[in-house]
């Protein structure tokens, strides 16, 4: 039975998302494709993740490094935990595009995912305009702890939303004994003028330096923070029922593609992975 009688009509408005399957994939782009060609790149993908069953949302981080070193991945959420766990085993297993596994793409390396339970999710803003900057923080939790992070939803939601996050996630894995919390905000006041000419570091700052929501998790000896990235958002994917068919919240300065662009034609397998 669907989680939600409703799911394909989900519109992201503000207020809980009530889903229970979310997947986090991380990886280096590499080699020398021009930066204003990686959104045709990423582009190209779209049609057919957005296919995949019970995919809801996609932001795509954008993070530059020491030396220019780009950074980027996934943050999604889907109607159940099967339907992330089968994207993972899709993504690296199956997704052939011109003849190449995602996988083994020149420009691609580096690349990890895992599927979550979602224990608690929340929209406080309107998704269109005010997913700006995304972190992730996981932690390897000792064996047996889900019902404290479970009492600990509440708080963590109500710390998020006074503190004017656009959106807070928090995810469990059983199976691997790891928690993940996915927060974001929306740009912060005055940190770039209105022709967003220039990246937008304050933003970013304002996310990666802030004390983690995730401060009652972390101040346990069961739980120890492993990873900890923030990131520009890149573009934001929905399914095919939405529109708009995807936002480029950075973009400019950042290149993009006009979110307001028809949706072209699906490809084959595209279609096939839908049904």
């Amino acid at each position: 039975m669907s989680v939600l009688s409703d799911f394909a009509t989900l519109s992201h408005t503000p207020g809980p998302i009530r889903l229970a399957g979310a997947f986090i994939d991380e990886f280096d782009i590499v080699g020398d494709m021009p930066v204003d060609q990686v959104p045709l790149a990423i582009e190209r993908d779209r049609p057919y993740f957005v296919a995949r069953p019970g995919f809801y949302r996609k932001l795509l981080p954008l993070m530059i490094g020491d030396g220019g070193a780009v950074h980027t991945g996934g943050r999604y959420l889907f109607e159940t935990r099967a339907d992330a766990d089968a994207f993972g085993r899709w993504l690296t297993d199956e997704f052939v595009l011109d003849g190449t596994h995602f996988v083994q793409r020149p420009w691609v390396r580096n690349l990890t995912g895992a599927a979550f339970d979602v224990i608690g999710a929340h929209d406080f803003k309107d998704v269109h305009n005010a997913q700006t900057v995304v972190r992730v923080e996981r932690y390897a939790l000792d064996p047996g702890h889900r019902g404290e992070l479970v009492r600990n939803w509440d708080a963590m939601r109500d710390t998020a939303n006074a503190s004017g996050f656009a959106s807070l996630w928090l995810l469990h894995a059983d199976d691997r004994n790891e928690a993940a919390i996915v927060s974001v905000i929306d740009r912060v006041a005055g940190s770039a003028d209105s022709s967003r000419s220039a990246p937008d570091p304050a933003s970013l700052r304002a996310l990666a330096d802030r004390d983690s929501v995730g401060a009652p998790i972390a101040a346990h000896p069961w739980a120890h923070k492993t990873s900890d990235r923030t990131s520009w958002v890149y573009t934001l994917w929905f399914a095919p029922t939405h529109r708009p068919l995807h936002i480029w919240p950075n973009s400019p300065p950042f290149p993009g593609l006009d979110p307001d662009a028809t949706e072209p034609a699906q490809p084959d397998a595209a279609r096939a992975a839908a049904n």
